[in-house]
């Protein structure tokens, strides 16, 4: 079991088993990305998870969301 980091959350984007970007933040953030990703990502799977001691970014400022998919 991988221990939790203050309750913060993982955003994966995955292109089948391939994991193309991750980010991490506070849950709410978390959900919204996923929600407004999940579209514009049409076909690859988001899956947002407790977040584990690691590397991953931190996820970026809204505004800066319509960026990723270009």
């Amino acid at each position: 079991m991988t221990p939790e980091r203050g309750g913060r959350k993982m955003v994966r984007i995955w292109l089948g088993d391939h994991l193309i970007a991750e980010y991490t933040a506070e849950p709410d953030r978390a959900s919204r990305y996923q929600r407004v990703m999940t579209p514009k990502f049409t076909g690859l799977r988001i899956t947002v998870d407790n977040a584990a001691v690691g590397s991953a970014s931190e996820l970026p400022s809204e505004q800066l969301w319509p960026l990723t998919v270009q």
